[in-house]
């Protein structure tokens, strides 16, 4: 082979990686002729002309932690709210509509939260389909969830609450999707971490906003509160949105706004163990997960505490939150799934039927919601490994993946309201030893804990899955 046909191989090679950096693939038309010396070194000079755009490093530099931050933001802006319903619930049940239209406001506290999830696998699909409208979408979602608080801030009947704060608000979901699934592309060696640090925005909001609402309907009037919810989402979301950007540009696949690549989708991926062990580990478990935030404020009233009161119980367990998430999300990245999982529900589960089962004084409630708190809904810090497991790093798979894992929490989710309202209604364990669980909360712990439970023994199975 000559000196010249070597160097023009070279040169159609250079010009043909996409790895890490976007460049111009050549076409027969362009691919330069060696004819002699000097057209070998010319073409060499156009090589070099092109601009080659090297992609952001992954696990560290300014943009991948600008967008961790605004992703942790929205986490907290877009999940502060229902982590923190049960405030809510005390206020409409007890104060706003006294006495009416309790299973339409329990129902409405339970949307909110049950629909973010599901909405995931709506949006999902669409992203997909449309990826340059992404951040259109995005600033959509986070308009209607401001014109949800603040229309919510007019009800005047309860099954109002069900259409403002059930309905629209979790179209909001919109805003936080693409910063769960573009964080695969951010962050790899360390994405137990990141996802684990993204997702404590959840316990940071969980606990800031009960102070907040608190203290605006003590101070104003609940008209006044929620319009002012409203707006302070819509202008600090719009910031936390600016660096959520993709790591690897559209133009990488597409050439003068034409798509020329389109990502194939993998549909393998449905009959991998690890998806269908991973819907049920996640469903299982979010049957149990969300009972103490809802019911926790409750129960303190009934037992007339007020240092600390619910709210600053729900404070406490959302604090909790926020450190176990990054807690959890590391000790993914360091130890195996089924260990990671059975901490957490092991853990959970155990706080439940025994420190909320036998709690009747500060002291052990205030454990309760710490010990469940670092363990218990901080269970989504383990999603990434699971994920990884399903997806094998396809992104088109990941976001399908992580579609199908909310839709299954929302699930359970919306199931435990109604369940957990149902159960109340029996006092089976009225008057036995110890008066567990006080009144008639007992039932309710035993739901909570076996199904927690049951979903940390069903995480054992992964120990025979591994990631090719």
């Amino acid at each position: 082979m000559s000196m010249e046909n070597e160097i023009e191989l070279v040169a159609v090679s250079a010009r043909s990686s996409t790895f890490d950096a976007t460049v111009e693939t050549p076409t027969s038309q362009d691919t330069p002729r060696v004819e002699t010396g000097n057209a070998a070194l010319q073409s060499q000079e156009q090589l070099n002309d092109h601009q080659i755009e090297a992609l952001p490093p992954v696990d560290g530099g300014k943009q991948a932690w600008l967008f961790l931050i605004g992703a942790t933001y929205m986490e907290t802006l877009i999940w502060g709210l229902p982590f923190s319903i049960g405030i809510l619930h005390v206020y409409w049940t007890n104060t706003l509509f006294q006495g009416q239209g309790a299973s339409a406001i329990t129902l409405a506290a339970t949307l909110q939260t049950g629909l973010l999830y599901m909405a995931c696998a709506f949006f999902g699909p669409i992203f997909a389909a449309i990826p340059r409208w992404t951040k259109t979408l995005q600033v959509i979602g986070l308009i209607i969830g401001s014109v949800s608080m603040i229309s919510s801030a007019f009800v005047t009947k309860p099954w109002h609450l069900i259409v403002t704060v059930g309905i629209f608000y979790p179209m909001s979901c919109a805003c936080y999707f693409p910063c769960a699934t573009l964080l695969f592309e951010w962050w790899h060696a360390r994405r137990g971490f990141a996802s684990g640090t993204m997702y404590a925005g959840t316990g940071v909001g969980g606990t800031v906003f009960p102070f907040i609402m608190q203290a605006l309907l003590e101070r104003f009037s609940y008209k006044a509160a929620m319009i002012a919810l409203g707006l302070g989402y819509l202008v600090t979301g719009s910031i936390a949105l600016i660096p959520i950007k993709r790591r690897i540009p559209l133009s990488r696949y597409d050439q003068d706004g034409i798509s020329r690549i389109r990502p194939r989708i993998d549909w393998s991926f449905g009959k991998r163990k690890a998806l269908w062990l991973g819907m049920m580990v996640i469903g299982v478990t979010s049957l149990g997960n969300f009972v103490p935030s809802l019911w926790l404020p409750s129960y303190a009233d009934d037992l007339g505490l007020h240092s600390p009161n619910g709210t600053a119980l729900v404070a406490i367990l959302n604090a909790a939150t926020a450190i176990g998430n990054g807690l959890l999300g590391y000790l993914s990245d360091k130890m195996s799934l089924r260990s990671t999982i059975f901490i957490s529900c092991a853990g959970s589960a155990a706080a439940c039927a025994f420190l909320w089962g036998f709690g009747k004084n500060s002291g052990v409630l205030v454990t309760f919601a710490i010990i469940f708190g670092l363990l218990g809904p901080s269970f989504s810090a383990v999603w990434s490994k699971i994920i990884h497991l399903v997806s094998r790093d396809d992104p088109a798979v990941t976001a399908l993946t992580f579609s199908i894992f909310a839709f299954v929490r929302g699930v359970g989710n919306m199931s435990s309201g109604p369940i957990s309202e149902s159960l109340l209604k029996y006092d089976v364990l009225r008057g036995v030893i110890g008066a567990y669980g006080y009144k008639n909360y007992g039932i309710l712990l035993i739901y909570t804990s076996v199904t927690i439970l049951t979903g940390g023994a069903a995480g054992f199975f992964f120990n025979k899955i591994q990631s090719v």
